[in-house]
């Protein structure tokens, strides 16, 4: 047999690159395997792993970069090998392998097909760990939101039955108290008698946003002209809005259709938007109100430069009983509005920034 024909070197190098290769991709899946639950820190031990499966383990550096997470320094030089990945919604990553600058010149053949063939594997590996990661993130969400969901349920129950157990006293306390106010002559007693008024249709509102918040309140669903709603509530909140010097700007789309809507729990929601804003904007602030048909919706914009509400309270904006006012505030008035957009089929959304405003995005389906 010629020597061209049989290498017993090159062969015993070619297996000892293969055995290399496998050891590699063994320690990786292994680290897989007992960091699943942490993954930062198993894809920080991978990256690390990887240059012990290439021929020149001393000179070999990993890049991983997947949605804004780095690991690694990226090449700088075009000579490399990679691996592209998507994963999720759409996104992508990418896994780098490459020779320092430095020391490419005294290496001949960088890289062998079967380091490529190791490198696609490896990201195969990243891959599975980062979706195994998006599932138990979304399995959680999942789980949350039935939780929460639970707990509105049972918190629409009880706020039922304490707003009908206090609808009738105060609805005798108002009556007797306005019988008392018109047969009274002594100004004092009289003024007495007014802020007892005052206190209980104070309540009788608060109850009222119970009875929306647990849908006890019934829906008189009817075709009603989205623009003229709008008049009407800035026509009401005209004090309101005078009284802190506010600049309204409306932007109504002319020849809206007309969409189903109760008329009365859709002016609470409005109002509860705007004075919403009128409490967080200073003297003088700039409210704007559009309106707009897109596709088979209508869109109601209502936007302020106020103080902004914090990125970390906006997910809570919509849940009961959580104010951010430190006066006067129910929490239920955005709950409430949610929930009556909700009945109406259409979806209510937030966008804010600190110091800069707050603009609320309904969107209602033309039926």
């Amino acid at each position: 047999m010629k020597e061209e024909d049989f290498d017993s070197s090159t062969l015993s190098k070619d297996l000892a690159e293969r055995v290399k290769e496998l050891e590699c991709l063994y320690n990786i899946s292994r680290i897989a395997i007992i960091h699943k639950n942490d993954l930062n820190k198993a894809l920080q031990l991978i990256v690390e792993e990887i240059p012990s499966g290439w021929q020149y383990p001393q000179m070999v550096k990993a890049y991983l970069r997947y949605g804004d997470t780095e690991i690694g320094i990226r090449p700088k030089q075009e000579k490399c090998q990679s691996v592209l990945f998507e994963f999720g919604q759409g996104l992508v990553g990418e896994l780098f392998v490459y020779y320092q600058q430095s020391n490419q010149t005294e290496i001949p053949e960088v890289f062998l097909i079967e380091e490529q063939a190791l490198l696609n594997q490896i990201g195969y590996e990243i891959l599975s760990l980062i979706e195994l990661d998006l599932t138990k993130q979304q399995e959680v969400m999942i789980k949350d939101k039935l939780r929460f969901n639970d707990r509105l349920n049972l918190l629409g129950e009880l706020t039922a039955g304490i707003a009908h157990e206090l609808n009738t006293p105060l609805g005798n306390i108002i009556g007797y108290a306005e019988l008392l106010q018109k047969g009274e002559t002594d100004s004092l007693k009289k003024n007495d008698v007014e802020k007892v008024l005052k206190s209980a249709k104070h309540a009788r509102e608060i109850v009222k946003k119970l009875m929306f918040f647990s849908c006890e309140m019934p829906s008189q669903f009817k075709k009603n002209d989205l623009n003229k709603l709008v008049k009407e509530c800035l026509d009401l909140l005209k004090i309101q809005l005078n009284e802190k010097g506010i600049n309204v700007t409306v932007d109504l789309e002319e020849d809206v259709p007309k969409i189903s809507l109760d008329a009365v729990q859709f002016t609470q929601v409005i109002f509860n938007i705007v004075l919403n804003a009128i409490d967080a904007m200073r003297a003088n602030g700039n409210l704007r109100i559009k309106t707009s048909k897109e596709q088979n919706n209508i869109k109601l914009e209502i936007a302020d430069n106020g103080k902004g509400i914090p990125s970390h309270e906006i997910g809570r904006l919509f849940q009961p009983f959580y104010t951010n006012k430190s006066q006067n505030g129910t929490g239920l008035g955005l709950a409430v509005s949610h929930g009556i957009v909700q009945a109406h089929k259409g979806t209510i959304e937030v966008e804010s920034e600190v110091d800069k405003g707050t603009l609320f995005t309904i969107i209602l389906p033309c039926i």
